[in-house]
C-alpha cells in the first residue's frame, strides 16, 4: 500500500530538479549568446560614438556581463524578457506571446498524431504478435523512424500538396495547411510509440499473473484491458515528455520547411539578425515548456501506477 506523503516528497523532488535545470539552461543560454563575436548593431552602418553610447545603455549592453545577467534573471522571474534589438516598439514577450500559439497548436496536433497511432499499433501488434498485419506494422515503424523530418517534408509537401494539390504546404491559416506539419512532426514519434508499447506490451504477456488469470476463465482480451494495458503503458507515458520535447524542438525546421508563423522561425530569424534578447527569451520559453512536460508526465506515471513510482 503506497504513501501520500512519498508521492508528495518525490514531486517535490522532481519540482526542485526542474527549477534548478531551468537556471541552468538559462544561465548557458545567456553565457553563449554573449560569448558569440559580434553583435546586433554591427552590421548597421558606423554610428557616432555618443548614439552607440545611448542605444548600448538603452539595452543595457554597456554593463558586465555579470551585472547584465543578473538583471535579466531577476527581470526573467517577474515576466520581462526584455525590448527586442532588431524589431523597434516591440518586447521579447509580446513577440512570443504572438508566435507561441502556432507552436503549441502544432505541437498539440503532432503529438496526439503520435498517441492515436502509436499506442493502438504497439498495442494490436503486441497482442496478436503472429499476424501478417501487426508485422507490417512493425515494419513500418522502422521505416519511419528512419525518416528525419527535414526530408520527409518536402516530400509529403511535393506529393500531397504540390502534385494532388489535397493540402496545402505553406502558411498556418487554414486547416489545410495544417496536415503535412502535423504528420511531418509526429510520424517519428508515432513510429517510436508505437515500439515502445509493443515491448513493453510484450513483456507483460509473460508475467506470472498473466497465465494465472488465463487459468481462472478470463478472455485474452479481458486480461489485456484490465491488467496488461495499465502495467505495460507506464513506459510510453514516461516517454511522452522526452516525445513533447522532441515535438518542441523539431518545430524548428517543420515551421521553416512550411513557412509557419510561429517561435522556432521566429528563433532562427533572430539568430540570423543577432537578436539577443529574443534568442535568449525563446530558449528560455521552450526550456520552460520542457521541463513542464517531463515534469507532467512523471506526476501522470505517478497517478497511474503509485506502488511502482514510489518503488523507484
Amino acid at each position: 500500500m503506497y504513501r501520500p506523503l512519498q508521492i508528495c516528497l518525490k514531486l517535490l523532488r522532481k519540482a526542485t530538479r526542474s527549477a534548478l535545470l531551468l537556471l541552468i539552461v538559462v544561465t548557458a543560454a545567456f553565457a553563449m549568446m554573449r560569448a558569440v563575436p559580434g553583435g546586433p548593431f554591427d552590421g548597421e552602418r558606423e554610428l557616432p560614438p555618443q548614439a552607440r553610447a545611448a542605444i548600448e545603455s538603452y539595452y543595457g549592453s554597456d554593463k558586465s556581463p555579470l551585472v547584465s545577467y543578473f538583471h535579466y534573471l531577476t527581470n526573467a522571474i517577474g515576466g520581462d524578457l526584455g525590448p527586442s534589438f532588431r524589431q523597434l516598439g516591440w518586447s521579447v514577450g509580446e513577440l512570443i506571446s504572438d508566435k507561441i500559439g502556432a507552436s503549441l497548436e502544432l505541437g498539440a496536433y503532432a503529438i496526439l498524431l503520435a498517441i492515436c497511432i502509436g499506442v493502438p499499433i504497439g498495442s494490436m501488434a503486441a497482442l496478436h504478435p503472429r499476424k501478417l498485419g501487426s508485422r507490417l506494422s512493425m515494419a513500418g515503424t522502422t521505416l519511419f523512424l528512419c525518416a528525419p523530418s527535414f526530408a520527409l517534408g518536402p516530400i509529403l509537401s511535393c506529393i500531397f500538396a504540390r502534385n494532388l494539390h489535397w493540402f496545402r504546404a505553406m502558411g498556418w491559416d487554414d486547416w489545410r495547411c495544417k496536415v503535412l506539419p502535423a504528420i511531418t512532426l509526429g510520424l517519428f514519434h508515432a513510429a517510436f510509440i508505437a515500439r515502445l508499447t509493443h515491448k513493453s506490451m510484450a513483456k507483460e504477456f509473460c508475467r506470472p499473473y498473466v497465465r494465472t488469470a488465463l487459468a481462472k476463465g478470463l478472455s485474452m482480451g479481458m486480461v489485456f484491458r484490465r491488467h496488461i494495458f495499465r502495467n505495460g503503458i507506464g513506459p510510453t507515458v514516461a516517454y511522452l515528455g522526452p516525445t513533447c520535447a522532441g515535438v518542441l524542438s523539431g518545430t524548428f525546421a517543420v515551421e521553416n520547411i512550411f513557412h509557419i508563423p510561429g517561435l522556432g522561425r521566429l528563433f532562427v530569424e533572430s539568430m540570423c539578425n543577432r537578436d539577443y534578447g529574443i534568442v535568449t527569451g525563446v530558449v528560455l520559453t521552450y526550456a520552460a515548456m520542457i521541463i513542464a512536460c517531463n515534469f507532467l508526465a512523471d506526476c501522470a506515471l505517478v497517478m497511474i501506477n503509485p506502488q511502482r513510482s514510489t518503488a523507484d
